[in-house]
């Protein structure tokens, strides 16, 4: 059976999931990612207890996520082929989730001169601009004031 695109995204989103319970998905992508995690797992994986011949899949699955990938994808693509309205829930769940973890921005912006940033932020040399998150339309940066000492001149 050919998996298509959104059963690997939702079982690569379970597996990440599952591991920790999404205590790494909050780290890499935020609380509201992981939380779309939580609602996305749980649909399916009691979708998928609810019939016997994927409850024992989906209790390994749980236990061993690398291992078990290929059986309870190809339940959910029959689920998902079968069943129109539970493929639209996932689609939602899935955009909901990638929404999510595309906003999550760094918890701290550090500049300084040596271009150090900690805790997942993001750092920029002297002079230099950080931007995070998506930006659409033109940025314009404007010195104003500098308190720039290098030993040189500069703006």
């Amino acid at each position: 059976m050919t998996i298509d695109p959104l059963t690997m995204l939702v079982v690569d989103v379970l597996g990440k999931y599952i591991v920790d319970k999404g205590a790494t998905l909050i780290k890499e992508a935020g609380q509201a990612a992981a939380q779309a995690a939580s609602q996305l797992c749980e649909m399916v994986l009691t979708r998928l207890k609810a019939d016997p011949a994927n409850a024992g899949n989906v209790q390994r699955f749980e236990k061993n996520p690398e291992g078990y990938r290929a059986p309870v994808a190809d339940a959910i693509a029959e689920k998902t082929a079968s069943d129109p309205d539970f493929a639209a829930q996932l689609t939602a769940l899935i955009a909901e989730y990638q929404k999510a973890a595309s906003l999550s921005v760094p918890s701290n912006i550090n500049a300084s001169s040596s271009g150090v940033a900690s805790q997942g932020g993001i750092a920029t040399g002297e002079g230099g601009v950080a931007v995070a998150g998506n930006v659409g339309g033109g940025i314009t940066i404007t010195n104003t004031q500098s308190n720039y000492s290098s030993g040189r001149t500069g703006p």
